[in-house]
């Protein structure tokens, strides 16, 4: 019977842990889930480890670490940042494209002999996108992660605890400098320039005057425009913690369904960011001529939960168990826009502080195994969903003077992965 009771532990709260089963293989009696003090012996086999206790039916302190891979959602949209090509802002790009060297009647040295004056403000280029951001959803990679348990367990079977369950930041990013797709420079190299639509920017991001060795200096204005790099990136974590009781519902001696209540705070946190590079036409630049730009939506999320878990006994030590859990979430978002010059010298910024209602979900299947009285090894996968989230599916805004009206609700978030883990019952 001992060695019965000791397979029959189960897993508290979705995560790694509780206490040895003992007490709930041989307190289901007329009396309920109280063992009423009845000596259930020693563990067996006898590990010489210092785990479990000789009473576990009277409860006692748990802990657990788990280890995870979990993708998550970007919500990223179609949004064309960059193309390739320039403007010529005063159209004397155009004239000295136009023109030719002759030489003099007389002979002597070759002189240029500039051409019609061109259109202000013209694009030069074949304007074939460079840079998107959908580019940043084409990898769909798991980031590691870790949850830590720690809890304690009453002698009825109700238990609290503490769980927190971090996922490492995810990075991806893609560029596009100065040589396009299989080489395709376009006439008189214009392909091999940037362009992208910042408009409204103050002198201070001018860039370098003389981009190229034809034109007056200052024809291509503008860090965006004539750019030699660019580069986007985005970052994404998330954190959760719990607080959190499991009041049991009902056991036999296979299963056993609890109650889970408590208290949760979740935290997604996302960075957009897009760096452009101004070079002159000798392929110089400095700090000044780097302009940065970044786009931070955090949303912190507290609320309640609900839900329950139910377990089954299959023989062998191993059990398989399901948790299912409904929170209502209040998000306060934090929205940060920003354009920086490279050596912090000039920027602009943007933020705002917003409220909504986030309902979330919380899905676990896992497997556990109970080889001796005291330890845990679990298996499992997870998901979770967070709706009416903040985000910024198109997160430029080419507006110098004004960031605001990238963001918007109603974005639904989701993660899911694999877990193992273990647990120790003191």
């Amino acid at each position: 019977m001992r060695t019965r009771a000791g397979l029959l532990a189960l897993v508290l709260t979705g995560g790694l842990a509780l206490a040895p089963a003992a007490g709930w293989a041989q307190g289901l009696g007329g009396s309920g889930l109280n063992s009423g003090g009845l000596d259930v012996g020693r563990e067996n086999p006898i590990v010489p480890l210092p785990i479990s206790s000789p009473r576990p039916e009277l409860g006692g302190f748990y802990t657990a670490l788990q280890f995870s891979m979990l993708r998550q959602s970007r919500n990223l949209g179609n949004q064309v940042i960059a193309v390739r090509g320039l403007r010529d802002l005063d159209g004397s790009i155009q004239r000295d494209l136009g023109g030719a060297f002759i030489i003099p009647p007389g002979g002597g040295a070759p002189v240029f002999v500039p051409g019609a004056p061109g259109v202000p403000g013209a694009f030069l280029g074949s304007g074939a996108p460079a840079l998107n951001v959908n580019q940043l959803n084409q990898s769909n990679s798991y980031t590691p992660g870790y949850e830590m348990i720690l809890g304690y367990r009453f002698q009825d079977g109700t238990a609290f605890e503490w769980r927190w369950k971090h996922i490492a930041t995810a990075r991806f990013s893609v560029g596009a400098d100065i040589i396009p797709p299989g080489f395709a420079v376009g006439p008189n190299l214009l392909d091999t320039f940037l362009f992208a639509p910042v408009f409204n920017f103050p002198n201070n991001f001018a860039g370098q005057a003389q981009e190229l060795s034809l034109g007056n200096p200052g024809a291509a204005y503008g860090i965006w425009n004539a750019a030699a790099s660019m580069r986007i990136s985005f970052e994404q974590r998330y954190d959760q913690s719990d607080w959190g009781t499991r009041v049991p519902l009902r056991a036999d001696d296979i299963s056993r369904t609890s109650v889970l209540t408590g208290a949760r705070f979740a935290w997604i946190w996302e960075r957009f960011k897009w760096t452009t590079v101004s070079q002159d036409f000798n392929g110089l630049a400095g700090p000044a001529d780097m302009a940065i730009y970044s786009n931070i939506v955090s949303n912190r999320m507290y609320g309640p939960y609900l839900g329950f878990e139910h377990e089954v006994f299959l023989g062998w030590g191993v059990a398989i168990g399901f948790r299912s859990d409904l929170a209502a979430m209040l998000d306060i978002v934090k929205q940060r826009a920003r354009y920086e010059l490279g050596d912090k010298s000039a920027s602009t910024k943007f933020s705002v502080t917003d409220y909504t209602f986030a309902p979330m979900y919380n899905g676990e299947l896992n497997l556990t195994w109970y080889p001796v009285q005291g330890l845990q090894l679990r298996f499992g996968w997870q998901m979770m969903a967070v709706m009416n989230t903040v985000n910024a599916p198109a997160p430029v805004a080419f507006n110098f003077g004004n960031l605001d009206g990238v963001w918007q609700r109603r974005a639904i978030r989701y993660l899911d992965g694999l877990n193992a883990g273990v647990a120790l019952n003191w």
